[in-house]
């Protein structure tokens, strides 16, 4: 198989409000000039109210090592919804139709960072699944570690950046728990995930009222 890095990967450039510009261009340039693209973001979640977090590879460009949404991934020129559940079996193992995911919302986030700026339209999706944390098989290479939390408490963590232990999976099929803090979090990123996870959580809850009627 050939390997493309993916700093190479092509990706549609988009204006400020979200709309195709037709420029593509290569990741990495569209990281250095600082252009709007869209990227894919899921979370899974549980019935028991636990959700997915992954600890990104200390190989990223961008907040290497930090924990982060289950699965991430930028739509590379041309994608659909369809095309990029790709993202989710390379990445957890887990494999997924487009069909079964719900749609949360789309956030516009810019960071800056010494060498790059990243400007991102995220498309937000959940995944109800309910296996357990042994049951995925994290891409080594893409995240370090898979971790299982309380949705509430994971809200607290960026909220608050109160400390919270959970239980975790790693590429080699080990145990790899770890206890977070705020030094874990994505710090650009704290409170608009926060509110998103509030969304996931109300999200969860409202199905599982309407399931009971």
């Amino acid at each position: 198989m050939h390997y493309q890095d993916p700093q190479d990967e092509l990706i549609d450039v988009l204006d400020a409000s979200g709309e195709p510009t037709g420029d593509v261009k290569a990741r990495a340039t569209v990281h250095r000039d600082g252009d709007w693209h869209r990227c894919f973001h899921l979370w899974v979640v549980r019935d028991d109210g636990y959700v997915l977090v992954q600890r990104r590879s200390r190989h990223k460009d961008v907040e290497p090592n930090k924990i982060d949404t289950t699965v991430g991934g930028h739509f590379a020129s041309g994608e659909t919804l369809h095309d990029i559940v790709r993202e989710v079996e390379e990445e957890i193992g887990l494999d997924v139709s487009a069909d079964a995911l719900s749609y949360l919302e789309t956030r516009r986030l810019e960071r800056h960072y010494t060498k790059l700026i990243d400007r991102e339209f995220q498309d937000i999706y959940v995944l109800r699944e309910q296996q357990p944390l042994e049951h995925y098989a994290p891409h080594r290479f893409e995240l370090t570690a898979l971790y299982e939390a309380p949705l509430t408490r994971l809200i607290d963590l960026y909220e608050h950046g109160a400390s919270l232990p959970v239980a975790g999976w790693d590429g080699y099929g080990r145990r790899n728990d770890a206890l977070l803090s705020a030094s874990d979090v994505i710090e650009h990123d704290r409170m608009q995930m926060a509110q998103t996870l509030k969304k996931v959580h109300a999200w969860l809850e409202m199905h599982l009222r309407l399931e009971q009627h």
